[in-house]
C-alpha cells in the first residue's frame, strides 16, 4: 500500500468508503487514477476480498482499515483528515468517475469561490440519467411522492441546488475541514443532505453540473445492509436531519402525520395485495418510534464498535 504523498504534490484526494465492495471497487479506483491525485480507501471492516484486490491491483492506494463498520460519515471523515489534496472527491465504491467530470468540477471551484460543493449528473449502468437532485427534507416535501421530489436538471451549465445525492461530491479540502466534514450522527443516508445544508449555511452554494456525468450502480452497500428496510432507513435518517434543523416540536408533528399517512397507505396496499404494504408498515413504525428500532443494522454496528473500544 502507498504511504502518504508530499502534500504539495497532490491536487486531488479521492476518498472512497468501502464495505464488502470487492465486486465493484476495482473499476471505481481505476476510473480516478491520475497524476496529481491520491486515492484513499477507508474500509469499514469488510469481510470480502476488498483488501486483497487493492493490494494486488492498486498498490498506489492508501488503505485505511476500521475495526468495525463505523458507517459512512465517520469513515469518510477519517479519509478527509488523512487527505493532502487541495480538493477532495468523495466517491461511492459502486460509482465510476472520469477525468471530464473531475476537471469540470475543479474548474468551477477555481473560478467561483462562492461555490462550496459540486455534484454532477449520474447515470446507471445502461447510460440512463438518474434523478438525484432534491429539495431539503421537510413536512411539505413529505406530502409529495419521492418521484415528484427528485429531479435531474438538464442544460449546458451549472445549476444551483439545495442538495443532490452524494455518490460524487467534490469540494475544497480547507472548506470541508472548516465545516467539520460529515455529521457523524448519521450512520448511512441523509449525511449528504446535511453536508449540503451546512454548506449553504456557511454562505456558499451547492452546484450541480448537468453537462458531465458519472456512472453509479445505485447504493449496493445500502441494499445489502438494509435490504427491504432501506426506505425505512432513509426516512429514519431524514428524521435526524429534521429534528436537528427544524426542532423537536416540528418533528413530532411530522412524525404523527407521517405515521397516519404511511399506515393508511399500508392498509390500502394490503387490501389490494401489493408487496408495498410491508414497506409502508416499516415507514409507519419509524414514524412512531422516531427511528429504526432494535433491528437497525446501524445500531448493531455502533454497539459492536462501542464494545470493541470499551465504551459503555
Amino acid at each position: 500500500m502507498s504511504s502518504a504523498p508530499p502534500e504539495t504534490a497532490v491536487e486531488l484526494s479521492v476518498v472512497v468508503v468501502n464495505w464488502n465492495g470487492a465486486a465493484y471497487l476495482g473499476p471505481c479506483l481505476a476510473s480516478v487514477r491520475g497524476a496529481g491525485r491520491e486515492l484513499i480507501v477507508v474500509d469499514n471492516a469488510s469481510r470480502d476480498a476488498s483488501e486483497a484486490l487493492v493490494r494486488a491491483e492498486f498498490p498506489d492506494v492508501r488503505w485505511l482499515a476500521n475495526d468495525a463498520n463505523l458507517g459512512f460519515a465517520r469513515a469518510a471523515n477519517r479519509g478527509l483528515h488523512a487527505a493532502h489534496g487541495r480538493f477532495v472527491l468523495f466517491l461511492n465504491p459502486d460509482a465510476r468517475a472520469n477525468d471530464t467530470a473531475i476537471a469540470a468540477s475543479i474548474s468551477l471551484l477555481e473560478a467561483r469561490p462562492e461555490v462550496g460543493l459540486v455534484g454532477v449528473a449520474t447515470r446507471d449502468a445502461s447510460g440512463a440519467l438518474t434523478p438525484t437532485v432534491e429539495p431539503f427534507f421537510s413536512l411539505w416535501q413529505l406530502r409529495r411522492s419521492w418521484s415528484r421530489r427528485v429531479s435531474a436538471p438538464q442544460g449546458p451549465g451549472p445549476v444551483e441546488i439545495d442538495w443532490c445525492h452524494g455518490a460524487y461530491f467534490l469540494g475544497r479540502r480547507a472548506d470541508l475541514l472548516a465545516l467539520g466534514g460529515y455529521d457523524e450522527a448519521y450512520f448511512l443516508y441523509a449525511e449528504d443532505m446535511d453536508l449540503c445544508f451546512r454548506v449553504h449555511g456557511s454562505g456558499r452554494s451547492v452546484v450541480y453540473l448537468p453537462q458531465v456525468s458519472i456512472v453509479h450502480e445505485g447504493n449496493r452497500a445500502g441494499e445489502e445492509m438494509f435490504a427491504e428496510r432501506r426506505a425505512a432507513a432513509i426516512f429514519a435518517s431524514c428524521l435526524i436531519f429534521h429534528r436537528r434543523y427544524r426542532g423537536h416540536a416540528a418533528t413530532l408533528l411530522l412524525r404523527v402525520l407521517a405515521a397516519v399517512v404511511f399506515a393508511l397507505r399500508a392498509l390500502v396496499y394490503r387490501l389490494i395485495g401489493s408487496p408495498l404494504a410491508a414497506r409502508y408498515r416499516a415507514l409507519a413504525a419509524v414514524a412512531v418510534r422516531g427511528g429504526l428500532g432494535p433491528a437497525d443494522p446501524a445500531r448493531a454496528a455502533r454497539l459492536a464498535t462501542a464494545s470493541a473500544v470499551g465504551e459503555p
